[in-house]
């Protein structure tokens, strides 16, 4: 019975931290990919909302790219495990076009 609430807890836990990601993300990609953004703005947008959020997304890697067209940010990371010995893994990716001056 107690492991069967450890694993709810823990898929809870997952999920929840997937939309903290995918939160984070969003925030981020609205620094990249406006007119006079960049990739370093994103990247720290990004980090400041997981920072904020709490450390519950172990060995986070944010990454942010930006061309002509289309930005994205990705962030990846490890949920903390409650259960010994799993590892669930959280990848999430948000892109949307680069905003630029057309004639």
């Amino acid at each position: 019975m107690v492991m069967l609430l450890l694993v709810v807890v823990q898929f809870a836990l997952y999920f929840h931290l997937r939309a903290v990601a995918h939160t984070a993300a969003r925030h981020g990609l609205d620094n990249v990919r406006v007119l006079d953004g960049s990739t370093e703005a994103g990247v720290a947008a990004t980090n400041d909302f997981l920072d904020q959020s709490g450390t519950s997304l172990e060995a986070r890697d944010v990454q942010a790219t930006r061309t002509a067209t289309l930005s994205s940010v990705q962030v990846s990371g490890t949920v903390v495990s409650v259960i010994p010995g799993l590892r669930l893994p959280v990848h999430v990716t948000v892109d949307a076009p680069t905003e630029r001056v057309t004639p």
